[in-house]
């Protein structure tokens, strides 16, 4: 592609209007033709900006630029609330009016599903959305590093896995969690404890995990370093204890290795408990220091809301819409569906079912739930949130669910009667989505109606294509934002089978 009669080079600056969002958040412009021009990904910029962008990567089929001046900004464009945005990366869209989020969510949905899946003739729902999208996040997993005034707790950069970025202020975080890191970070200094330095793979302190719940009213703490004795644990049990009356628990975990990660590693809990109760849905659910959970507890009640509409079980929650504004507001349409069976007569299979939430949440409108997880923690876990809320109804397998679905359709492994034939299957996969063998053994099951979870579009178009190969037909699919400012999007899809 050229420009002015010169091939475009990199590190060249470009006047680009912007018209669209990409995938991962950045502007999308064209040079030359605006339909058939080159299409340039520009980071930092939202659609209806014209800006003087920075080329830096120029490839046959398209480019990415930086924008380095705004000539004339968008109606949409906002101002963006935290000091370091623009510059931490975890989200990309604060300075994006959130009403335009939420609708460049939908459309990231309906295109997956059409371009990725080749999908037609579904119903797309109105996306849901937050009321007040802000200090949402229930859990913060920060990266320890040195700067000279000591060990800073922050958060890498995009493309930094050398450094670590101090941080003043989050505007996505429980403000309790802010606080807990201040707290620490003043602690480590006090004592003079190093942060980690990835490049020397030197350091002591690694990670400090902290998670929220009922709104801020218990918090947990899990502070990661190499494998040496903490010192002072006691000082930093008292001062996080007189600081924050909310703590509940202190954990140390160690990690030997290189790798950076925070979870599934040894560790000692130092004061109160490794876990935290969380309220969801009507459910209390126990939710260990590293176990998977949704980040925002609000909206994982609208989420559940939804699963329950479309399995039928509609007292289970009440969905949530969005009016034209973005702000949440109830749903018109939560009543019992014409020909559907009472929820009191429905068998549910939860697959990928984690700490039990979804199916603990159904079991006080449906027969019965099978829930399938592989992880033996989060089976544990569900297991004692059955007991914590004396719900007998939910019966649980550890393993693999492709594994367990084909030793049962095999009859090498055998199900009480009650459960044999569900009417309704509830997937949740991971965000890498279903193999096709996992798909293949989900549709043997034949349940007449499906409810696919996912918090990656991009996996579910396919997985939902793979499904129509084995009878299924896509009927409808309600976008969830669970990650307001960023370009992140959960859905839910029902599917249900054609000879059904």
């Amino acid at each position: 592609m050229t420009i002015d009669g010169r091939q475009l080079q990199r590190n060249q600056l470009i006047d680009l209007t912007v018209t669209g969002l990409a995938f991962g958040g950045k502007g999308v412009a064209r040079l030359g033709d605006q339909t058939g021009g080159l299409v340039i990904f520009v980071t930092g910029a939202v659609p209806g900006d014209v800006v003087r962008a920075r080329v830096t990567k120029n490839k046959k089929r398209y480019a990415e630029a930086r924008a380095e001046e705004l000539l004339t900004p968008s109606p949409d464009r906002r101002l963006a609330r935290c000091p370091s945005f623009g510059s931490c990366g975890g989200c990309v869209w604060q300075n994006l009016d959130y009403g335009v989020q939420l609708r460049y969510k939908a459309d990231q949905v309906c295109e997956s599903l059409e371009h990725l899946g080749g999908l037609r003739a579904f119903e797309l729902r109105p996306i849901v959305g937050m009321a007040d999208p802000w200090r949402y996040r229930n859990r913060a997993d920060f990266s320890v590093g040195m700067t000279e005034e000591g060990a800073v707790v922050g958060f890498r950069p995009p493309g930094r896995w050398d450094t670590v970025l101090p941080l003043s202020e989050c505007h996505l975080l429980a403000p309790v969690i802010e606080k807990v890191r201040s707290t620490v970070e003043a602690w480590l200094r006090e004592n003079g404890l190093s942060g980690w330095d990835p490049r020397a793979a030197g350091g002591y302190v690694r990670h400090l995990l902290v998670r929220s719940a009922q709104g801020g009213a218990e918090v947990l703490v899990s502070l990661v370093t190499t494998p040496e004795d903490l010192p002072d644990s006691q000082g930093l049990v008292e001062r996080l204890r007189a600081s924050h009356p909310e703590m509940v628990g202190i954990v140390h975990a160690v990690n030997a290795g290189r790798a950076e990660i925070s979870s599934g590693l040894e560790s000692e809990t130092l004061w109160g408990r490794p876990f935290l109760f969380e309220k969801v849905a009507g459910v209390t659910l126990k939710v260990s220091v590293d176990a998977f959970f949704q980040t925002n507890t609000l909206m994982a009640h609208a989420l559940y809301g939804i699963v329950a509409q479309e399995v039928g079980a509609d007292d289970a929650g009440r969905a949530v819409a969005t009016d034209d504004a973005g702000r949440a507001v109830a749903a018109d349409d939560a009543g019992p569906r014409p020909g559907r069976r009472p929820p009191s007569d429905l068998v549910v299979w939860d697959l990928y079912s984690g700490v039990g939430s979804i199916g603990l949440s159904l079991a006080a409108q449906v027969r019965a739930v099978l829930a399938i997880e592989a992880v033996p923690a989060a089976v544990a876990d569900a297991r004692e949130n059955a007991r914590l809320n004396g719900i007998d109804k939910v019966s649980f397998l550890e393993g693999d669910v492709a594994k367990m679905l084909h030793e049962t359709a095999e009859g090498v492994r055998r199900l009480p009667e009650d459960l044999e034939r569900p009417d309704v299957v509830i997937v949740d996969p991971p965000r890498a989505g279903l193999t096709k063998k996992a798909v293949s053994r989900v549709a043997e099951i034949c349940a007449p109606r499906m409810v696919y979870v996912s918090c990656n579009p991009s996996t579910m178009a396919p997985n939902i294509a793979q499904f129509g190969d084995h009878g299924y037909r896509l009927e409808r699919v309600t976008p969830v934002d669970m990650f307001p400012h960023t370009p992140h999007v959960e859905a839910v899809a029902l599917m249900s089978r054609t000879d059904g």
